[in-house]
């Protein structure tokens, strides 16, 4: 894909939107731990001259992938850009696949305790509900992800 940024622009924005550290970490329950630091950034990760690796800088909803990417100069005024979008394996594991292990913990529990049917069917309902939104909530995100790479660094297809 072709950057409508030169190399040295392209360079300088990745700069000033990256908050520096490992992306994995980022990615995944363990990042609410970096409380601290440059909250205004949009991308967590590092870079350097020919190569990068974001994810998005968030601290309550981050996403479970990371952005890798290749730059190098097209010409004077284009920069060419190869990514590809990985998931990171804990973070997205664990979005992916919890409720399906809350449900048959809670559910061996249930039927331990002989529980009423009316907080088994609540807490069923919840789960799958809470599941299925997370599990669409993380395509969306990384969508947006990708879009607001594309747009900041003004990515043509």
């Amino acid at each position: 894909m072709i950057s409508q940024l030169n190399i040295e622009e392209f360079r300088k924005r990745l700069k000033l939107n990256t908050k520096l550290g490992n992306p994995k970490i980022s990615g995944s329950p363990l990042h609410a731990f970096n409380l601290i630091g440059e909250k205004n950034k949009l991308f967590y990760g590092y870079s350097n001259q020919n190569d990068f690796k974001i994810t998005k800088n968030a601290i309550l909803h981050p996403i479970p992938f990371i952005l890798e990417g290749k730059i190098k100069s097209n010409n004077l005024n284009q920069t060419e850009v190869s990514y590809k979008i990985t998931s990171i394996k804990f973070g997205y594991y664990w979005i992916r696949y919890f409720p399906i292990i809350a449900f048959i913990l809670f559910n061996t529990i249930f039927i331990i305790e002989k529980s009423p049917l009316l907080v088994y069917l609540s807490f069923n309902t919840f789960n799958i509900i809470l599941g299925s939104f997370s599990n669409i909530m993380m395509s969306y995100k990384k969508r947006k992800f990708e879009k607001n790479f594309k747009t900041i660094f003004e990515i043509d297809n």
